[in-house]
């Protein structure tokens, strides 16, 4: 009699506690075709859900978000949402990240081996940022060849940037800021680019009185730019010429010279203008 009673305590608080983990790794495809890294890890208890999600994994705007939800057994499904950021790296204001709703279906053998849907994203405001596809797989067997992935790209890139050695501390430049840096080499190497979601952001951007870009419409790609500096005073100027449909303009941009890395982020209202200045 002792065994059974002790035999049915186990059974009883293993069937109690017990509950259901999910650990999921792939990508947000937007409407457009951009694909975004993304992560899932879950927890359900009795058809309640609970975890968080990381965007743009292993980047400078990685950012990890709480989940919370419904899963229908049955159907082997999820309905679930992002509520809030829990930690970012991005330095962007918190009013332009996009929270996204997902509906998913847990597929495979088993129903187990990867999970499919669609998802919509809402600013703060409820206003639509963003819609499109998910694709995800268990993470433990997906990340063996992730990291060996990653060192192949990452071997690339030292090897394609093994000049560049110091980052210096991101500046933030808003309407009339101006920044000045003592310049060591005769070229300049640029990089601009929007490091959230596209939202039609455009900029004129001028090197000494030359335009350069012209109401060039920033994105995710990073459009580089080479530049021969003159000998003493050097000024670039970023104006805003469209806010997009998530003001301010925001734009990111990394000025890199011989072994040193600038990042800059401008944030600037219609017409407004933000200028760097480089001391050779």
């Amino acid at each position: 009699m002792r065994y059974i009673i002790l035999l049915t305590l186990l059974f009883t608080n293993n069937f109690t506690y017990s509950q259901n983990t999910f650990s999921y790794l792939g990508t947000l495809i937007l409407a457009n075709n951009t694909p975004i890294s993304f992560s899932l890890d879950l927890q359900e208890d009795n058809g309640i859900v609970n975890g968080y999600s990381i965007t743009n994994i292993n980047t400078p705007d990685e950012t990890k978000s709480e989940i919370s939800g419904l899963y229908f057994k049955k159907e082997k499904s999820f309905q679930l949402q992002e509520t809030q950021i829990l930690q970012t790296k991005s330095e962007a204001a918190l009013n332009t990240f996009c929270y996204i709703n997902m509906n998913l279906s847990l597929k495979g053998k088993f129903g187990s081996k990867r999970v499919q849907g669609t998802f919509t994203g809402n600013f703060l405001d409820s206003t639509e940022c963003a819609s499109g596809n998910i694709i995800l797989m268990e993470k433990t067997k997906l990340e063996k060849k992730i990291n060996k992935i990653k060192k192949k790209v990452e071997k690339k890139y030292n090897e394609k940037h093994q000049d560049t050695s110091l980052v210096k501390t991101t500046q933030i430049l808003k309407d009339g800021d101006d920044f000045t840096i003592n310049w060591q080499s005769n070229k300049l190497r640029l990089f601009i680019w929007d490091a959230n979601m596209e939202d039609g952001d455009k900029i004129t951007l001028t090197i000494n009185g030359n335009i350069i870009l012209d109401d060039f419409e920033t994105t995710n790609d990073r459009k580089k730019i080479k530049y021969k500096l003159q000998n003493g005073e050097n000024i670039i100027e970023i104006k805003a010429t469209n806010l997009g449909t998530s003001p301010p303009n925001t734009s990111r941009i990394e000025l890199v010279d011989s072994k040193t890395k600038y990042p800059i982020i401008t944030q600037l209202e219609l017409g407004k203008t933000a200028v760097i200045k480089i001391i050779k």
